[in-house]
Order: C-alpha cells, then sequence, then structure tokens
C-alpha cells in the first residue's frame, strides 16, 4: 500500500512522505549554524540525514521530558490537595471534640466513668489479677511451662544419646574423660615427685643427723667399711663423693674401689659404691642410678648400700644382684655390721674380673650358688635374731650366742667362697702355663 504525505514548507519548498520515507524538495534552510556545521563536512547528504536523525531524537525526548513534568506537576498538585483536605478534617475532629468536652463538664465525665467503673475494675482483674486462670501472668505462666517442658525433653533425648558420635555431649564426655585422665597423671606424677623430694630431704636430714651425731657421714661409713674389706684382698678405696666424674657434674659413686693390678693384669679395673641414706627410690630408679655410677666412674660393677632395710626398695630384701654387675645391700648405720657388704664386695670384685677374663667354665658354679644362699639365709637370720634381741631383753645372752655363731657360720662360707673363686683362678693359671 502506497501512502503519501505532504507539506509545502514553502513557496518553492515541498516536504512529504511515501512509503515511509521522506522526500524534501526545493527545501532551503538559512540558519547559519546549520549551515556553518554542514560546510564542513565531506558527505553532504550523509551529514544532513544524520542532522535530521538527531534533531529527531532531541525532539522525543524534549517530549517525554514534558511529559515527566507534567506528571510530577499533576502529583505535586494532588498530594497538597489531599494534605489540605486531610488537615482540614483532623481540624475539623478536633475542633468538634473541644466543643464537645468543653459542654460535657468535669461532673458529667466523672459520672460517665463511675458509671463504667466497676466494669473496668472487672476487666482489670480478669487480665492481671493473681487468682485469674485467664490472666495474662498466667498465660505467660502456661507459656513458659510448655516451653521447659520442650527443653527438658530436647534436654533428655541430648543425654539419653551420648553413646551417639555425632551428640556433642558425646565429644564433651570423650573431652572431659581424657582430660581426667591426663590429670590424674599429672597428680600421680606430681605426687611421686613430692614423695621423692620428701624422701630426699628425710634422707638429707637424718643422715647429717646421724653425721653430726657420730662425726661422720653414711657416706663416710661406707667409705671406711669398704677400706677395710679392700685391705683385704689389696684394693685401693677412694672416697670420691665431693669430686665430679666422667659425665659433666655428676658425682655419681661415691666411693671407688681399684682392683688390686696383680689380679686384673694391670688393667684399670674398678668397682663404685653408691651410698644410700633416704627412702622413696624405686627399683628402676636405683638401676639407672647403679649405670650412671658406672660410666661416671669408669667401673665395671656397681654397688648401692643403703643405711636400712626400711629405706631399701620393695622385693629387695638384705642383698639382691641385676644384671650388667649390678648389686644392692644393706650396711645398717645403726648397727654397722659388715658381712653383707663384704659378701657383695666380693660379688662385684669376682663379676668385674670375670668381665675382663671368663673364668666361669672352670668354676663350680653349683657349690658357688651355693655358698651364697647359705650366705643369705645366715644373714637373714642375723637380722631376725637382732630384730629380737631387740625385743626380749630377758633372752639376750642365749641370742647373742646365736648371733656370734651365726657370723662365725658366715665367716666360713665367705671362706669357702674365697676358695672357689682361687680354685678357679688356679686352673686358669695352669691352663694359660
Amino acid at each position: 500500500m502506497v501512502t503519501t504525505r505532504e507539506t509545502q514548507v514553502a513557496a518553492r519548498s515541498i516536504v512529504r512522505i511515501q512509503d515511509s520515507k521522506l522526500l524534501v524538495e526545493n527545501l532551503v534552510i538559512d540558519d547559519r549554524e546549520v549551515v556553518e556545521y554542514l560546510a564542513a563536512v565531506d558527505d553532504l547528504a550523509a551529514a544532513v540525514e544524520e542532522a535530521l536523525r538527531v534533531g529527531v531524537r532531541v525532539l522525543e525526548i524534549a517530549v517525554t521530558s514534558g511529559d515527566v513534568q507534567m506528571v510530577k506537576r499533576e502529583f505535586d498538585a494532588m498530594t497538597t490537595a489531599v494534605q489540605t483536605n486531610v488537615d482540614k478534617l483532623l481540624q475539623g475532629a478536633k475542633d468538634t471534640l473541644t466543643e464537645r468536652l468543653t459542654k460535657f463538664g468535669t461532673e458529667d465525665l466523672k459520672k460517665s466513668l463511675d458509671g463504667h467503673r466497676q466494669e473496668l475494675n472487672s476487666e482489670l482483674v480478669k487480665l492481671f489479677g493473681p487468682d485469674s486462670a485467664s490472666s495474662v501472668q498466667r498465660q505467660i505462666d502456661k507459656l513458659l511451662e510448655q516451653q521447659a517442658k520442650l527443653y527438658k525433653q530436647g534436654l533428655a533425648a541430648v543425654l539419653e544419646q551420648t553413646d551417639d558420635p555425632e551428640n556433642p555431649l558425646a565429644k564433651l564426655r570423650e573431652e572431659l574423660k581424657r582430660k581426667a585422665d591426663e590429670t590424674v597423671k599429672e597428680i600421680r606424677e606430681l605426687r611421686d615427685k613430692v614423695l621423692e623430694v620428701v624422701g630426699q630431704a628425710k634422707g638429707t636430714a637424718a643422715e647429717r643427723e646421724k653425721g653430726t651425731a657420730k662425726g661422720r657421714t653414711y657416706q663416710e661409713l661406707v667409705f671406711e667399711r669398704v677400706s677395710e674389706i679392700a685391705r683385704h684382698f689389696g684394693d685401693t678405696a677412694l672416697y670420691v663423693a665431693d669430686q665430679a666424674g666422667l659425665k659433666g657434674q655428676s658425682k655419681a659413686g661415691d666411693v671407688l674401689v681399684e682392683i688390686n693390678p696383680q689380679e686384673s693384669s694391670n688393667s684399670a679395673l674398678q668397682v663404685a659404691f653408691e651410698a644410700k641414706n633416704q627412702a622413696g627410690i624405686s627399683i628402676p630408679r636405683l638401676l639407672k642410678e647403679l649405670e650412671e655410677a658406672k660410666e661416671n666412674r669408669a667401673a665395671a660393677s656397681a654397688v648401692a648400700v643403703f643405711s636400712s632395710t626400711a629405706i631399701v626398695p620393695p622385693g629387695v630384701g638384705l642383698w639382691r644382684d641385676y644384671p650388667a654387675r649390678r648389686f644392692v645391700c644393706v650396711l645398717d648405720s645403726e648397727a654397722p655390721e659388715s658381712v653383707m657388704l663384704e659378701f657383695t664386695y666380693r660379688c662385684a670384685r669376682f663379676e668385674a674380673l670375670r668381665a675382663i677374663a671368663p673364668v666361669e667354665r672352670r668354676l663350680d658354679v653349683a657349690a658357688i650358688r651355693g655358698v651364697i644362699q647359705s650366705i643369705r639365709t645366715r644373714v637373714g637370720a642375723l637380722q631376725q635374731m637382732k630384730t629380737k634381741l631387740t625385743g626380749a631383753s630377758g633372752a639376750i645372752e642365749e641370742v647373742q650366742h646365736l648371733i656370734d655363731d651365726h657370723r662365725q657360720g658366715v665367716r666360713h662360707d665367705l671362706e669357702e667362697f674365697d676358695r672357689l673363686l682361687a680354685v678357679g683362678g688356679e686352673d686358669s693359671a695352669e691352663e694359660s702355663s
């Protein structure tokens, strides 16, 4: 369909729209700015078309902006009118209320309120009275009670499912148990340390007290008795309790015995003695200290000498030997009988010599063990007799005779022990010749 719209702009200009196209004939524009702008372009037709397109867009925007401004003006006018009407309405209501209240008067108002007082009181009692079943407080209490039941049920369900790994209380329980176990362990370790410190303090105090009373310490007593035994073998005893050894500042090993070099093939062979005058030491700790004494004094054997059977670790008794040439015995500081110390000295000395020249295959091991057991039995009997002697004053003389007999028996056993060792040494000498 062909459509034509034509407008005669001037006597010589015709502008028409035909088939959706703009046709301009004999159009003359004498606007100086337009002419100057178009005169500067190369493609005059394209520039005129672009200018028309831009102009149309500007006109559309101008029309739209005009519409918006009109709508805004109309809305503002409507808002103002509504506000004015509302103000008038409110003012009218206020004037009416004021007028009616003025006419009503104070007495009339009081009478009116008195007429409704009973009803008002009833409503207030109903809503806020403590005895009212429908009061606000009762309703709040019911809600709180219901909520508390829900919380209680939920908490009970959580507490009943503590084995569920997803339950936070199960994790909390495990964590608390772990913390409790760690705490108990720390407390036990602390207790052991406290007992050890207290035992050391008591032992040190007792040792100092005895040393002051007798003019010597227990370490010096052990050195004195070890020296007496060492002279019998031609060994040399040294008091080194106040001297540091090979392990830094360690003074482990109070007495050091250098074995007669004629028996050790001129080797530097030594036995360390550690004096113990305090309670509370365990067997593992004792063995560790004996090993330290050996290393600190470069000794082949080590002996722990306790001042009383009361402070010896449980299960040790008067005498005990342990692997790696470690020995334990008792030299009572109150009645320093040296038999057990002498026996232990011989054992430690023999083991030290055997460490550098094994002779076990030439010894009557069964006979030696029998002598050792005999000595232990006799020493145990001596200890029992001393106990009886303390509590039975009427049998002192009889018990004293028994003690002398057993002491003589122990001395005989020790001589037999030396003889058996000497037999092994003679066999060794014969073989080497």
